[in-house]
């Protein structure tokens, strides 16, 4: 079987109407009003077949006020049929007239189906800039088509303001929900 590589190039276009100032950085205030952008994007990734499947996207042109570069970069390893591993980075380079700032997300998931109707996914990330660390763990049961019950444990913790590798846990929560499709 053949193999494929993607590269496409694109235009994004966003509106955004803010009714009350938005701080989308620590001391960086938008002021209301409405935001139209139109940003370029440049995607490159390996097959999804693959067992090691890679991406990279680059984003960039006018961004809220001002304008900025985006990277997003991920891999996923897969071991067929049921288990896979991804690592993910978000960086935003922003030049503003209110303010420059650069913003960093890094987060891995983990998945495993343990059959058709059973799925397990986990999803840890660490925001740089808030400085949490937070992690969501998810159970999908699946009792029949369209009938799924889920359960999820999320566990939030943030950084010592010394920083390093000493977190407080933050919060805890556990939820359920079912659904239930009627057909008439």
């Amino acid at each position: 079987p053949g193999d494929a590589l993607h590269a496409i190039f694109d235009v994004i276009r966003t509106y955004e109407n803010l009714s009350t100032p938005f701080e989308i950085f620590p001391g960086v205030f938008l002021p209301p009003g409405e935001y139209r952008n139109t940003r370029l994007r440049f995607n490159f990734a390996s097959a999804q077949k693959r067992k090691l499947q890679g991406q990279i996207r680059w984003y960039f042109g006018p961004y809220w006020s001002g304008d900025a570069h985006q990277f997003e970069t991920g891999v996923t390893y897969k071991i067929p049929p049921r288990f896979s591993i991804s690592l993910n980075g978000n960086q935003t380079f922003a030049r503003l007239p209110q303010g420059n700032f650069v913003a960093r997300v890094l987060s891995s998931q983990i998945n495993y189906t343990a059959s058709p109707f059973l799925s397990f996914s986990n999803l840890i990330q660490y925001d740089t800039q808030s400085r949490n660390l937070g992690w969501q763990s998810r159970v999908r049961w699946i009792l029949e088509p369209g009938n799924d019950v889920f359960f999820v444990y999320s566990q939030g913790w943030i950084q010592d303001p010394s920083g390093g590798y000493h977190f407080t846990a933050q919060d805890s929560k556990v939820s359920a929900k079912l659904q239930y499709t009627f057909r008439f």
